[in-house]
């Protein structure tokens, strides 16, 4: 009778083991994610496409000042671009420009971004963005994440 029972028990045991091989029955893990969302709200967005084209959030354009044009700005050394907004008439000022009815603004940089050689193969956000105490809209380069997909 035990030998029956063992033989049994084996025997459920195989099956199990067959059957939780066969559908990848797993034990779950979880972490509960407690850092909720970015207040997005409050957040400068600029980012700057394969076609050189800067685009400036809405609050970023706001706390710049709502300017109708802005000098771009480059360091070299620390990999910065800025923007500075320009309420003058300048020569080598750049529009910002309203596209679609958003409150966002874009500047068709790409002769910069060209001069520059700065390599952009898909669309990239600007982390660490701030407007220092000149009232200058600064970008690192080198604080970058890649939002745009890939052509091809």
């Amino acid at each position: 009778m035990l030998a029956l029972q063992s033989a049994q028990v084996i025997f459920f045991l195989t099956l199990r083991l067959i059957y939780d091989t066969l559908f990848h029955i797993m034990i779950k893990h979880w972490e509960e994610f407690t850092i909720g969302p970015k207040d997005v709200s409050s957040e400068l967005h600029v980012s700057l496409n394969r076609k050189g084209e800067i685009l400036v959030g809405a609050h970023a354009f706001e706390r710049l000042g709502r300017p109708g044009q802005a000098v771009l700005l480059f360091d070299k050394v620390n990999s910065l671009i800025g923007i500075a907004p320009s309420s003058k008439v300048t020569k080598h000022a750049y529009p910002l420009l309203q596209k679609t009815g958003g409150r966002h603004r874009v500047i068709r940089a790409n002769r910069f971004v060209r001069h520059h050689q700065i390599q952009v193969p898909r669309t990239i956000a600007f982390h660490a963005v701030h407007i220092d105490e000149d009232g200058v809209l600064t970008l690192d380069i080198k604080s970058t994440r890649i939002i745009g997909r890939a052509k091809g």
